[in-house]
């Protein structure tokens, strides 16, 4: 079986002849691998940054690969946000807010989100991948949700205290942030990416009560859902931190899978989840994947499957975050390998 044809049957929730297994992103690691930025992967030719992505596929064997891994932050810089594109092994940032008046955000063009140069490399790149490996591996795309959108546009700090002092105001935001992560996802999923994913920081049960998760994250969660609608064979949706006090409402989202940081207990994601929607997780991505020595990745990961108790199916394996660039590449095979060999 074809490990696109596993990671399908694994989100359907159906038990599959072994653990599914990926990275979320991994784009700034395979191309630090590399001595490239990501700056490096818009301006090179999109044959030679699909390449460096399949050759580290080859190695990896993941079951899903992530279309512009990395760079969520294109569509802000699309859109006019000035984003810090950094050296090898270091994540993009944002330089400044895009506005300080929340009402500003309706001068936003969504007509410019094609137009951004890394954009239109990483859809040929996409393109690329689809020819190359999408009949053997599933290609996802993923985005920042509209929370954290808005966030990283207005100021995290900020925003969250508009949560607040001025809910109107977050609403119309949002209004706006949920229609850019669609139109983001269309573009690739037109290029040849299947899977979309949502990930939702700003959402955190770290950062947000429960009555604000239900007030703004879940509403607009489930809107951009709607907007793709069928588009996507399936969607994901990645909260870091600790969601637990979350779970009994994460289902209303309308995704397809929800994957977690290893704060949150796989056998409670089981209990809550189990026969609802796939999920994914959960291995620390620092403590465990980069720290770690092989025979410990293994070890988390033989926890992870019979916590979730994978072998019933709707669980896939996957660390609790992206991975940061010094991850050993033997720690990744660890990981890889555990969830080929595992048989209970």
């Amino acid at each position: 079986m074809k490990p696109k044809e596993i990671f399908k049957k694994a989100i359907k929730l159906e038990p599959t002849p072994r653990i599914p297994v990926t990275l979320l992103s991994g784009g700034v690691w395979v191309y630090a691998r590399q001595g490239k930025s990501l700056q490096d992967s818009f301006d090179m030719p999109p044959e030679e940054s699909a390449a460096y992505t399949i050759e580290a596929q080859k190695e990896i064997r993941s079951d899903l690969v992530w279309c512009a891994a990395g760079c969520n932050n294109l569509v802000m810089r699309a859109v006019g946000t000035k984003i810090n594109f950094h050296n090898p092994g270091v994540a993009s940032d944002v330089a400044e807010p895009l506005f300080d008046n929340p009402a500003d955000i309706d001068k936003i063009n969504l007509d410019d989100i094609p137009k951004d140069p890394g954009i239109q490399a990483m859809l040929e790149n996409t393109r690329i991948l689809k020819e190359k490996i999408g009949g053997e591996v599933m290609l996802g795309i993923s985005q920042w949700g509209p929370l954290t959108l808005a966030g990283l546009m207005f100021g995290t700090e900020r925003f969250m205290k508009m949560l607040i002092k001025d809910k109107p105001a977050v609403h119309a935001m949002m209004e706006v942030t949920t229609q850019m992560v669609a139109r983001y996802w269309d573009l690739f999923l037109d290029a040849g990416a299947e899977y979309v994913a949502q990930a939702e920081p700003c959402a955190s049960g770290d950062m947000i009560s429960k009555k604000q998760f239900i007030e703004f994250a879940l509403p607009n969660l489930k809107k951009t859902n709607d907007l793709i609608g069928d588009k996507p064979f399936a969607k994901q949706l990645h909260i870091c931190g600790d969601t637990t006090k979350f779970l009994d409402i994460i289902p209303e989202t309308g995704t397809s899978a929800m994957s977690f940081d290893y704060k949150v207990s796989l056998a409670d994601a089981r209990a809550a989840l189990g026969g609802k929607i796939a999920f994914l997780g959960h291995m620390d991505p620092v403590g465990i994947m980069q720290l770690g020595t092989p025979e410990q990745v293994r070890e988390d990961c033989i926890r992870c499957i019979k916590d979730a108790e994978g072998e019933k199916g709707g669980y896939l394996m996957m660390p609790g975050c992206d991975i940061p660039p010094a991850v050993p590449i033997e720690n990744i095979k660890a990981m890889v390998d555990t969830a080929y060999a595992y048989s209970g």
